[in-house]
């Protein structure tokens, strides 16, 4: 997918929740899963680390292929946007 790694700057998530997402919550705003981690300054998938759901989510969302939004400005501002 992309080049750069993944920083965890939530934009995907916040901006277009994925498909998993959708069937679990519905089409909401923001995916209810995505939590934001302060000891790792990020956020992290809570469907990724399902037991049940994280194999199929990682391979359905190419966790580990990199960012798929490389020229994405929230990349160089990781933060909790609420």
């Amino acid at each position: 997918m992309g080049s750069l790694p993944c920083v965890g700057c939530g934009w995907c998530c916040l901006d277009n929740p994925c498909e998993t997402s959708h069937r679990r919550y519905g089409y909401v705003g923001r995916c209810p899963a995505l939590t934001w981690d302060a000891e790792q300054g990020r956020y992290l998938c809570g469907l990724v680390r399902d037991p049940e759901l994280g194999a199929v989510v990682r391979a359905e969302q190419f966790v580990g292929e990199g960012c798929c939004a490389p020229l994405n400005a929230w990349r160089n501002d990781v933060r909790d946007r609420g």
